[in-house]
Order: structure tokens, then sequence, then C-alpha cells
């Protein structure tokens, strides 16, 4: 019985103990957060006093002025670009029908050049005989000789990219 009652006592000085430790924490939290709060206060009283001196250096009127003064200059600026702008012997009275015309008739002329495959004949293949030959050119890389350059053909093989092949007695390995 004596064991039950120490440890009943125990238990009340245990929750005891844990009430001061609990409200200990509580004034200890509370004194954070009014320091905090002081902290933040002397922050918001430096901030307000620095708004109120920059304040004092910049005035409405002075900004209204500069944003007129900047339209201005857009004005003006636009002014000029479209005098620069401005097109010299164009006549006033184009008509976009007569335009519209003049591009289908391109257009058309465009596809009578084309053949069938839908390539203008500009970049087809020449049908003339080919000059190559009458100069004595090399062939082009990654092309098999044919024609006038056989002897150059036998004297030097290409490798795959075109290029004259190395010897192998020069490769060392």
């Amino acid at each position: 019985m004596r064991v039950l009652k120490q440890k009943k006592m125990y238990e009340g000085q245990r929750d005891m103990l844990y009430n001061q430790t609990f409200n200990l924490d509580q004034v200890s939290f509370a004194a954070e957060g009014l320091k905090d709060a002081q902290q933040t206060m002397t922050a918001l009283k430096s901030a307000n006093k620095e708004l109120k001196g920059m304040m004092k250096t910049v005035k409405i009127q002075d900004i209204d002025n500069l944003q007129d003064e900047m339209m201005d200059l857009m004005d003006v600026s636009s002014e000029i670009q479209d005098s620069l702008g401005r097109s010299y012997n164009v006549p006033d009275d184009i008509d976009e029908d007569d335009l519209m015309g003049e591009l289908d008739a391109l257009e058309a002329d465009m596809g009578n050049e084309t053949e069938a495959d839908g390539v203008p004949s500009y970049l087809q293949p020449d049908k003339e005989p080919d000059l190559d030959e009458e100069l004595d050119l090399p062939p082009p890389p990654g092309r098999t000789t044919t024609g006038a350059q056989p002897e150059r053909a036998a004297q030097k093989a290409d490798d795959e990219w075109g290029l004259p092949a190395v010897p192998r007695a020069s490769l060392r390995g």
C-alpha cells in the first residue's frame, strides 16, 4: 500500500513538473513572439521613414510631365518613321484586283516552266552537252569516272569519300 501511495505521489510530482515545464514553454514562446514583434515594428518604422524620405523627392507632377514628354517623343518618332517609310513613284490609286491579276499571271507563267514532276525548269538538269569533257576536269567526289578520263581512274582509286585512296604500303599498323 505504501508503494502505491509513493507511486501516486511521484505521478503527482511528475504531472506538476510537466505543467510547470508547459507553463515555462508558453512564457518562453510568448517572450520570443514579443521580441519578433518588436523587431518587426522597428523594421516597419525604418521602412516607413525611408519611404517618406523617398516620397519627398518624387513628385507626381514630375512623373506626369515625364510621361507627357515621352508621349510627344513617341509621336515624333512615329511621324519620322512614317516619313521614312513613304514610297516614291508608287501611285496612290493602285487597284488590288489589278495586282492580284498580275500575280495570277506570274504564277501561271511559273506553272508553265515546271514539268510534270513539279520541279521548275531552272532546277532541272541541263539538256546541253556536258562541258566537263571539254575542260578535262576531274570527276566530282563520289562519282565513277566515265568518258574522257579513264586514265586518271586507272592511276588513282578513290575511297568512300571520293578522296584518293592511300596506298597500302604507306599504311603501317
